[in-house]
C-alpha cells in the first residue's frame, strides 16, 4: 500500500477537493466514496492505524458552515480571517483526522493533529436535526461503518441530494 508523507497528504487532499469542486454539484455519496477510497488506498507516514492516528470521522446534523471559496489550508490563516455563515444548515461531513507523530514522543495532539474535511451544507436547519458521528478506525471497518452511516435516517435523506454549499478545509484539531 502506498505511503505518503504528511504534507503530501495535505496537498493530495486539497487537490482532491479542487477536483470535486470542478464537478459540482456534489452529493454526500460522492464525497463519501472519494474519501473512503483515499483512506483505504493511502497510508500517511508516522500516523499509525493501530494507535488511532489516522481515522475517518463521519458527521451529520446542523452547523454554521465556514465560508471558503476553494479548498483551504486553515493552518495558514489567522482566526480573524475566518467567517461563518449567518444561518445554520443541515450538513454531512467526512473528515480524515491524522496525528502523524511517528517516533516523536514529545509531539502533542493539539499542536500537530489535523482534520482534512469536506462538509456539505443543504437546506436551512430547523433545530430538529439529530447530531451525531461515527468513527472509522481502520480501513477494514469502512464497509460496515459506511453502511451504518448511510442507513441513518437523517443521513439517508441527504446523501444523494446536491449540496447547496461545499466547505473543503485542512485545520488543526486543537
Amino acid at each position: 500500500m502506498p505511503t505518503i508523507d504528511f504534507e503530501t497528504s495535505v496537498a493530495e487532499f486539497l487537490a482532491l477537493g479542487r477536483r470535486l469542486q470542478a464537478t459540482l454539484p456534489l452529493t454526500g455519496e460522492r464525497v463519501l466514496d472519494e474519501l473512503t477510497a483515499w483512506y483505504r488506498d493511502k497510508r500517511i507516514e508516522g500516523a499509525a492505524i493501530d494507535e488511532d492516528a489516522d481515522m475517518l470521522l463521519l458527521q451529520w446534523g446542523a452547523t454554521r458552515p465556514l465560508i471558503v471559496v476553494e479548498p483551504t489550508d486553515l493552518r495558514r490563516l489567522a482566526d480573524k480571517d475566518l467567517r461563518f455563515a449567518e444561518q445554520e444548515l443541515q450538513y454531512l461531513d467526512v473528515t480524515r483526522q491524522v496525528f502523524a507523530a511517528g517516533e516523536d514522543e514529545d509531539a502533542e495532539f493539539d499542536d500537530s493533529a489535523v482534520q482534512m474535511s469536506i462538509s456539505l451544507g443543504f437546506g436551512p436547519a430547523d433545530g430538529s436535526e439529530p447530531m451525531s458521528n461515527l468513527w472509522i478506525h481502520t480501513p477494514q471497518e469502512i464497509a460496515s461503518v459506511v453502511k451504518k452511516y448511510a442507513n441513518t435516517p437523517f443521513v439517508l435523506s441527504l446523501l444523494n441530494r446536491p449540496a447547496a454549499t461545499v466547505t473543503i478545509v485542512v485545520g488543526l484539531c486543537g
